[in-house]
């Protein structure tokens, strides 16, 4: 039996050794590269090769830091597989430079486990959340707000940290309470939100003001009004959408001087705002 499992130890490190080497040289990373990797990946997605938790996120952590999502996922699918929810720390590390806006599977391998291990997930969260680090602290309070989407439990955790001193933080914020999260408390999410349309900040603003677009508030229409005169171009991108089928007089006021704005893309944002409504036969 020793032999046995010493041989499959050896094989599953050669898994990994092969796998690490090809990802290092196959630089075709279009349509159907993932699935030359499947097989090496799917070969480590084993508890028996959980005794490589140490390598494979160092080897997570090297491709993080060279900014190489393609292989950064890979070696997460392979450690969430073979190391279940002890996998979670790294793979929640691994989401401080990149929360998975492209797209990729390195988010849906901390669902799964947040899924499979909710007590685990609601420990690290909670942990992440209060970090010295901001980005940890941006991924704890992801974590925070997965696990309570509908922020009965935490949302006075994560409506606090909106003062952070931290933007990225507060950015994170605003947009999360212009969410489902939002109705958790929606006066006190409205407030927050407000507030943060005059954040110095302007990432906050931005995120502030797009969220305001989902509120359904008549006293939103002056507030995202008064942010069509931001002098941040992206604020006032966002003010044109967030003020789209809003029936106001100065709402229509408003959008009619972004199209003669001088950026192009608060021009267009403005005009496609007051395009009526597309409707089918």
């Amino acid at each position: 039996m020793a032999g046995a499992g010493g041989t499959e130890r050896a094989a599953l490190r050669r898994a990994l050794d092969e796998l690490d080497a090809r990802l290092a040289a196959d630089a075709d990373r279009g349509p159907g590269a993932r699935r030359r990797f499947e097989p090496l990946v799917e070969r480590l997605r084993t508890p028996a090769a959980a005794f490589l938790r140490a390598e494979l996120e160092q080897r997570l952590a090297r491709h993080v830091y060279a900014d190489d999502s393609f292989a950064r996922d890979h070696m997460a699918h392979a450690l969430a597989g073979a190391c279940g929810r002890d996998a979670l720390p790294a793979l929640l590390r691994a989401m401080v430079t990149d929360r998975n806006d492209d797209g990729d599977s390195l988010q849906l391998d901390v669902l799964e486990l947040f899924e499979a291990w909710p007590e685990t997930s609601l420990d690290l969260a909670l942990d992440f959340s209060v970090s010295d680090d901001p980005g940890m602290r941006r991924v704890g309070l992801w974590g925070l707000c997965v696990i309570d989407s509908a922020g009965t439990r935490y949302f006075g955790r994560v409506a606090d940290a909106a003062r952070d001193p931290d933007p990225g933080v507060r950015a994170d914020v605003m947009s999360t309470l212009g969410t489902l999260f939002g109705t958790g408390d929606p006066a006190r999410a409205l407030a927050i939100l407000t507030t943060g349309t005059k954040d110095a900040a302007p990432g906050v603003r931005r995120a502030a003001v797009a969220a305001l677009g989902s509120s359904g508030e008549d006293t939103v229409t002056d507030v995202v009004v008064a942010c069509t005169g931001d002098a941040d171009r992206r604020v006032r991108y966002w003010a044109a959408w967030s003020l789209a089928r809003r029936p106001a007089p100065e709402a229509r006021a408003a959008l009619e001087r972004l199209t003669t704005d001088q950026d192009a893309d608060v021009r267009e944002a403005a005009r496609r705002a007051l395009a009526p409504p597309v409707t089918w036969p």
